[in-house]
């Protein structure tokens, strides 16, 4: 099976290729070139083009899809999907927080999994060994935190997230980037640390755009892969047909 998988972000979007379970193509694109890219990817003839976005009104964005011959599915809780949603309100969930639950159910079936996504804001998410999603937790991401100490104070400078930060910061740059930093990834730890204790021989999986500055600060076993979220929506595509087939 062959789809085509449109992640819609605020100002880009990631569009990949999958065949099977193996992704062959992978851009990004600003939302005003993404018709373009997704037109240079149909010569492929795809089964199908599965996409998610945080737009309220995706279909602004998304229309130009009705024109290609092939089916179009938007993800969301609303899918038959191959968990089992146990969150108190589906409909709030974010698609990045679910396509993630996904993924990890398919990439680890049997296993429980803590799913991190380092973004704009720090998603914890949580699917136990029977494929079931329960939740878990949201935190203000890296740039959230220093645009805070800027934001909320008179006399804090505007900084940019540096990796070049100290236990204890000698003057005020260097203290806010402690802060921020040794913050953020003694936080990590200490949730990791909580569901370790609660769940025997978790998996610990983590993704999103600061991925690799805690990977490289957790010093822990950890499975990394950024392109976690497609992932998913490429499992929820295949589910899809894979019920078609059964029926």
């Amino acid at each position: 099976m062959r789809f085509i998988v449109l992640d819609i972000g605020n100002t880009l979007s990631k569009i990949a290729l999958f065949e099977d379970d193996r992704m062959v193509r992978l851009s990004r694109v600003s939302i005003d070139d993404m018709e373009e890219a997704v037109f240079q990817l149909m010569n492929v003839e795809p089964d199908a083009v599965i996409f998610s976005s945080v737009k309220k009104n995706p279909e602004k964005h998304t229309g130009f899809l009705k024109h290609f011959n092939t089916q179009v599915l938007q993800f969301s809780e609303k899918l038959k999907l191959p968990i089992d949603i146990k969150y108190d309100t589906p409909k709030t969930l974010g698609k990045d927080r679910l396509a993630n639950a996904v993924a990890a159910a398919c990439t680890f079936p049997s296993t429980s999994c803590l799913i991190i996504d380092a973004g704009t804001c720090i998603k914890y998410d949580f699917v136990n060994q029977f494929g079931e999603y329960h939740g878990g937790s949201i935190s203000p991401g890296i740039n959230m935190r220093y645009k805070a100490l800027y934001k909320y104070t008179d006399a804090l400078p505007f900084l940019e997230m540096s990796e070049n930060f100290y236990l204890i910061g000698r003057d005020t740059e260097e203290s806010i980037h402690s802060g921020v930093m040794n913050g953020a990834i003694a936080e990590m730890k200490g949730i990791i640390e909580q569901y370790q204790m609660a769940q025997k021989n978790i998996k610990v999986v983590l993704t999103g755009g600061d991925y690799l500055l805690f990977e490289r600060n957790l010093k822990i076993s950890i499975f990394a892969d950024p392109n976690f979220t497609l992932k998913g929506l490429n499992e929820a595509a295949k589910f899809q047909f894979t019920r078609q087939a059964d029926v």
